[in-house]
């Protein structure tokens, strides 16, 4: 009878124990995220606006989502896939470095369209002069972007979210130190956002924001063994490990390209000024939706490092608790929006103000499917994350584009409410039937 006490004794500290660890590294993740995002959200983009004006703000939003959609797509499916690789498999840097090596290949081409469907089209020794320096310039951040994304996976994979926290800081240290820099070399001054037009300060967004992706990087190279050597040397898992990163980058790019396709959309057809008027309108749920990220962090840390199992019946709660949870927030968020903009974006209120409710109902429905994928990833493999966002592709390209090209800003914010919940819905269903195929299986 002591014996049988003293276990479940045990059992439970270790529960109460694990209870804490979860929520002490939530605490940080949420804490590292909020001052990552509220640097850049706060700071770095609404001074970069004042700097510019919103038409050429919008044009550097539009940048800064062709790097978004890269380092979000291959550089968190290289830290994901890792995470996943250890519970199932070897693994070592060289497998993830040359996949590294072969995103950085990827980036050239698409630097390259992204700057042609951007600028205006000039054409002299300046033109072609301002176009090559623009294109290595995004081409160049681009890749430490994708690296720095990866980064994270040094201390998600390790559960050290103490230093996932100062990973972060380092990060937002480095954009705030780029941005007086930036000042203090070029002057307050308005660009154009395509480049050099003989002022410094039109490269001056680029210069920020590779300061802080570098400021991650070096404080992975110094804290943890990632990008440390040996860089080459692979496990004997190499391929599965590759092909793996690259299933579940499938997915990801897809997620971010369709994350972003607000600002390259509206850049295409409608304006520069109405990507910076959309970003605004759903830049509360923007922020608070990113606070998914640590949430994810955790989620697929824990699910893989202690191998817990779900069934229907906890999945289901799951759903339930992520569409209540986005009813809050959308309220909250609405009304946040009109106090938050009028004071940091005075400038596009009174456009912004009449997209405030369903710009952040679809940002939110966004992140927090996405989420629900991150659970479902954590008991199938990566080909059905693949699935999901390639229904989620069809349905964006059926709809939301074409409402964009003739309802402009109004087509954009409904169409992506409808097509993000659909994606919740399909997720759902999908990790319903696999959940009952592992269910059958098991009976079997």
């Amino acid at each position: 009878m002591e014996s049988s006490s003293e276990n479940h004794s045990g059992k439970v500290n270790k529960n109460v124990n694990l209870a804490g660890k979860v929520s002490r590294d939530l605490i940080l993740s949420i804490l590292a995220i909020v001052i990552y995002n509220g640097v850049l959200q706060l700071l770095i983009y609404p001074g970069l606006n004042a700097r510019m004006g919103a038409e050429a703000f919008g044009t550097v939003l539009y940048f800064i989502s062709a790097v978004s959609i890269m380092g979000a797509g291959f550089g968190t499916s290289a830290s994901y896939s890792r995470i996943v690789a250890r519970k199932e498999r070897a693994e070592a840097n060289g497998d993830y470095n040359a996949f590294l090596g072969i995103v950085a290949v990827i980036c050239v081409p698409v630097s390259i369209g992204v700057v042609m469907l951007a600028v205006r089209p000039e054409s002299g020794t300046a033109g072609y002069t301002r176009d090559a320096w623009l294109t290595a310039g995004l081409f160049v951040l681009m890749v430490i972007t994708v690296v720095r994304y990866y980064c994270d996976v040094e201390y998600r994979m390790n559960i050290r979210f103490k230093d996932y926290f100062l990973f972060f800081i380092s990060v937002a240290a480095g954009y705030i130190l780029g941005l007086i820099i930036f000042d203090i070399f070029s002057g307050v001054t308005q660009g154009d956002g395509y480049g050099g037009f003989g002022s410094p300060s039109s490269y001056g967004w680029l210069f920020v924001l590779l300061l802080g992706e570098m400021f991650g990087i070096l404080y992975t190279i110094i804290r943890g063994s990632i990008l440390r050597p040996p860089f080459f040397e692979r496990s004997v898992a190499f391929k599965d490990n590759l092909k793996a990163a690259f299933y579940i980058s499938l997915g990801n790019v897809i997620s971010a390209l369709i994350l972003n396709a607000d600002r390259i959309l509206l850049r295409i057809f409608t304006g520069a000024e109405e990507v910076t008027v959309y970003y605004v309108a759903s830049l509360m749920g923007k922020i608070v939706a990113l606070l998914t990220t640590p949430l994810n962090g955790i989620i697929i840390s824990y699910l893989a490092g202690y191998k817990i199992r779900l069934d229907k019946r906890k999945f289901l709660l799951s759903s339930a608790v992520l569409l209540a949870v986005t009813a809050v927030l959308t309220v909250v968020c609405t009304s946040a929006s009109y106090v938050f903009v009028k004071i940091m974006y005075p400038d596009v209120f009174a456009r912004a103000k009449e997209y405030f409710l369903i710009a952040n109902l679809g940002q939110l429905l966004y992140f927090l499917s996405g989420t629900l994928m991150v659970v479902v990833l954590s008991f199938s493999d990566e080909k059905l994350q693949m699935i999901i966002n390639c229904i989620y592709a069809a349905a964006f390209a059926i709809v939301v584009i074409p409402v964009t090209v003739f309802m402009g800003i109004s087509g954009m914010a409904y169409g992506l409410v409808l097509v993000n919940s659909l994606r919740f819905l399909v997720t759902v269903i999908l990790g319903l039937y696999q959940l009952s195929q592992e269910r059958a299986s098991s009976e079997g």
